[in-house]
């Protein structure tokens, strides 16, 4: 093979893998849901919510299509901290510096099959006190969502799918640490 030949067939592998790039559909998770860009000042609030993820691909891709969805971690705080309100709300007097949730995302997996979009979601969540940073408690949640929609329009799915670890968090923070009215 000449040496132009390879040079073309280099340049078309390149174009080639560069429109495959393209063709994905990336998702902005925060703003498909509607959800507000602001974060709050740790200090006005006696819970801060902490997101990380863990080996967990982001924008998140949705097997079987070229869609993705980003903002995972961005999303996954915002409806933590939505969920954690009552709780936290109820604490006359928390802690000196107030409590910090660090919420690790160590699982997302999202698919289309049948023409649904499948979801499932795994965290865990860590406690502790923001002022020393003393360990509290910890737990892990998951959630499994689906969805009869088109997997570019599925990011009520996946919000929902988080809104539910967000709830289940509420729950588990109600059973450690009762409200003081209990």
């Amino acid at each position: 093979m000449s040496g132009n030949a390879r040079t073309l067939l280099g340049a078309l592998a390149i174009f080639g893998a560069a429109g495959c790039a393209r063709d994905v559909v990336t998702i902005p998770l925060v703003r498909s849901a509607g959800l507000p860009l602001v974060d709050t000042p740790p200090s006005a609030t006696p819970l801060e919510v902490v997101t990380h993820s863990t080996a967990i691909a982001d924008p998140l891709p949705v097997r079987s299509t070229r869609v993705a969805y980003a903002d995972l971690e961005h999303a996954l705080g915002f409806a933590v901290s939505s969920a954690v309100v009552p709780w936290a709300a109820s604490r006359k007097s928390p802690p000196q510096g107030g409590w910090r949730l660090l919420v690790e995302l160590t699982q997302a997996r999202a698919e289309f099959a049948g023409g649904r979009l499948f979801v499932t979601l795994a965290a865990q969540a860590t406690l502790r006190t923001r002022a020393d940073d003393g360990y509290v408690a910890q737990t892990q949640a998951t959630c499994h969502q689906a969805g009869l929609v088109a997997p570019d329009a599925g990011a009520p799915v996946l919000y929902a799918c988080m809104t539910h670890l967000g709830r289940d968090l509420e729950g588990w923070l109600g059973r450690i640490a009762p409200s003081p009215a209990n």
